[in-house]
């Protein structure tokens, strides 16, 4: 598993102590997360979290041209070897998530016969569930104003469901390390937080390099 930052910018858990390294409690959490999930290697890239939104520090991932990142990315997949490369595909805004997406496609755009790729994503359906949950349950949140239409990926270009019942609750474990953050499924009815948590979303990625 290859982590381009340790979340340092990251909205922390309100009893969090504000004096406290945030960087190297979320490595120590991610690594812990990971060895539960069974990751048998976790690769960061040593850049700084860009954050949501605000200025580009020097040293962030997004202050690091595309071409810089993909060339990290391609040495790892060469090292590697992998079959399969899963990136989020970015679509809940943050530009971290966004500039990795372009730096794995500029990584693996410029392999002629490489693994194949996938996005992670979230179904438009899912994410309208959930928006309206969330205005019922905290109806003076922000949550209002979101548009329901630009929420997550379009359901039809999902093309594959992975049923993950079966490991439900080692993934609950992983989630439960990272104790440095609210987790986005707290508070959730069952019915929705297992919506999210027992199915995962994958949409193929074509590579022109690689045939139609």
């Amino acid at each position: 598993m290859a982590c381009a930052t340790r979340g340092e910018a990251g909205e922390v858990e309100p009893d969090f102590p504000a004096d406290a390294d945030l960087g190297t409690v979320r490595e120590a959490e991610l690594r812990r997360a990971a060895a539960i999930l069974g990751v048998a290697r976790v690769e960061l890239l040593g850049y700084r979290d860009s954050g949501f939104d605000g200025g580009q520090a020097p040293g962030s991932l997004c202050a690091a041209p595309v071409a810089e990142v993909a060339e990290v990315l391609a040495r790892l997949v060469g090292e590697i070897d992998p079959a399969v490369v899963v990136v989020l595909d970015g679509s809940d805004g943050h530009r971290d998530h966004l500039q990795v997406r372009g730096a794995v496609l500029a990584a693996l755009a410029a392999t002629p016969v490489g693994p194949a790729l996938y996005e992670s994503c979230l179904p438009n359906s899912l994410l309208r569930r959930w928006l309206d949950e969330m205005r019922s349950v905290r109806p003076d949140a922000a949550y209002h104003t979101l548009d329901p239409a630009r929420l997550g990926r379009r359901d039809d270009e999902i093309t594959h469901v992975i049923d993950t019942t079966d490991v439900l609750a080692r993934r609950e474990a992983a989630i439960a390390e990272h104790r440095s953050q609210t987790s986005p499924f707290d508070g959730l009815s069952e019915g929705l937080r297992r919506a999210f948590l027992a199915t995962d979303h994958l949409a193929e990625v074509v590579l022109p390099c690689h045939g139609a």
